[in-house]
């Protein structure tokens, strides 16, 4: 057997150099790809360790002899099954045995001492361990030759007669023909399945160096002591009951932008949290005070599942705006249109609404006679689909359709995350009313961050009109948060 090992870059080039340096018929022994961190210390990817038989290898030398370079490049190319068909043809020509003659055959002695010569030269050419597995396999035994021994005429000779030889019955071993396009086709299913194989285990390998460098930098993060501002701001951050996700973004952005001296000057860390929670906080304009009423005028739909002071938000809202209509979908038995004090006192237009359809008609009315619609929708215990139809109804029938959430500081951060997360789909922004009696500001920013989608349009800080409604800004988040 000849082995010889080969290394490429890719597959193809590693199995190209195998056909072309030991021929189709190599065997291939052993695959191995080198990557991840044992491919930094390799030159190649690919390394590949094939053998050959001696009389396929010396077969295909002395193709390769006769061959010049150009001639031998365009005849690797090839098919395996061509190459193989072409170096066996050639093989076959050059061992034909060649025709008996001559006087020499006519002795009886002659055949013997010539197959006793020809077996005693292919013993000493070949030597004891120079055929391979495969020629011992394949090769049958060979064959007996009998002489016709007759004891009476053995001391005279014929030169007439030649002896009789007779072969005995040889079983021959069975061989398995494999045609070299089966081969061909078989490795290259067995190349394609190899590099899936080798993928694969590139991801894991990449995910397991990830993983690691995560474990390193928190392990490192654990045993060096944090500087004296940075323990101040994580300690005022989580008792501000600000998420712990939020509090080591900042803490990681702290420890890389800031410096050894910065990091130790509370001070200068408390100005460096204010900057990134201010870029946190998403607020923006109501559509009612960004659009020119006089050309266009817009419907406001306030949602919320309980009551949450959106009534009362919106009679301020309607105070501060002309010709605006408050458009209800449910009321109390006893409630009159227009009965209340404080529409009175603002002349404010009040309609109770019992169905969508009767929403929608009054909005087009309202919106005919030159008014701003607020619409004061309590979904209570209705389905979200159902709330889903109703805005999308309005939005198709209405341009410049504004949908906002209603929350209150007053209730907690789990039950106003609720109804965001069941409105979030629907809204275009959030308002928060009671802000004069919010006792965790904290929560606020928390929602902030979480439905960075929705900004907060304006907030609710009283009960005197017109002072307790201000634009929505992030300053005013962080001064409750601080108590600046």
């Amino acid at each position: 057997m000849y082995v010889r090992k080969f290394e490429a870059d890719s597959l193809e080039e590693a199995l190209k150099d195998i056909k072309r340096e030991l021929g189709p018929d190599a065997i291939i022994l052993k695959t191995l790809t080198n990557k991840g961190l044992k491919g930094a210390f390799k030159k190649k990817r690919i390394e590949i360790t094939a053998a050959i038989s001696e009389r396929n290898y010396s077969s295909k030398a002395k193709v390769d002899k006769v061959l010049n370079p150009a001639q031998k490049d365009k005849f690797y190319k090839n098919d395996a099954s061509y190459i193989s068909n072409m170096i066996n043809s050639d093989t076959k020509t050059e061992t034909a045995p060649a025709a008996a003659g001559g006087y020499g055959k006519l002795a009886l002695n002659k055949q013997v001492n010539s197959v006793a010569n020809e077996t005693e030269h292919n013993f000493s050419s070949q030597g004891p361990m120079s055929s391979g597995l495969d020629d011992f396999l394949n090769t049958a035994p060979a064959p007996k030759k009998v002489e016709d021994e007759n004891p009476i005429f053995a001391d005279e000779p014929n030169f007439d007669i030649e002896p009789t030889i007779v072969e005995e019955p040889v079983a021959v071993a069975p061989r398995i023909e494999v045609t070299h396009e089966e081969v061909s086709r078989e490795s290259l299913i067995d190349s394609s399945e190899v590099q899936k194989t080798v993928d694969a285990q590139k991801s894991k390998i990449d995910d397991l160096e990830k993983k690691l460098y995560e474990l390193t930098q928190s392990v490192q993060s654990i045993n060096k002591p944090q500087a004296l501002g940075v323990q101040e701001l994580v300690a005022i951050l989580r008792s501000l009951d600000i998420e712990e996700t939020y509090v080591q973004k900042v803490l990681r952005k702290a420890n890389f932008e800031l410096s050894v001296a910065d990091k130790e000057d509370p001070d200068t860390v408390f100005e460096f949290a204010l900057r990134e929670m201010l870029n946190e906080i998403n607020v923006d304009m109501p559509l009612f005070s960004s659009v020119d009423n006089s050309e266009k005028h817009t419907v406001t739909v306030v949602l919320s599942d309980v009551t949450s002071g959106q009534s009362t938000m919106l009679r301020k809202i309607a105070s501060l705006q002309k010709d605006s209509m408050i458009i209800r979908n449910k009321g109390d038995e006893d409630f009159k249109e227009n009965e209340t004090f404080s529409e009175k006192f603002f002349d404010i237009d009040t309609k109770v609404c019992r169905s969508i359809s009767e929403i929608v008609s009054a909005t087009r009315g309202a919106l005919e006679g030159k008014k701003n619609v607020f619409v004061d929708y309590k979904a209570g215990n209705q389905e979200a689909n159902e709330v889903k139809k109703f805005i999308d109804g309005l939005r198709r029938s209405f341009e410049n359709v504004e949908v906002l959430v209603c929350l209150s500081s007053i209730n907690t951060e789990l039950y106003n995350r609720k109804v965001l997360n069941r409105y979030t789909g629907l809204a275009n922004g959030m308002v928060v009313t009671h802000l004069d009696q919010c006792l965790n500001f904290g929560s606020l920013f928390n929602l902030a961050i979480d439905f960075n989608q929705l900004p907060y349009k304006f907030f609710g800080t009283g009960q005197v009109v017109p002072d307790d409604l201000e634009a929505a800004t992030a300053e005013r988040i962080l001064a409750g948060i601080f108590q600046l």
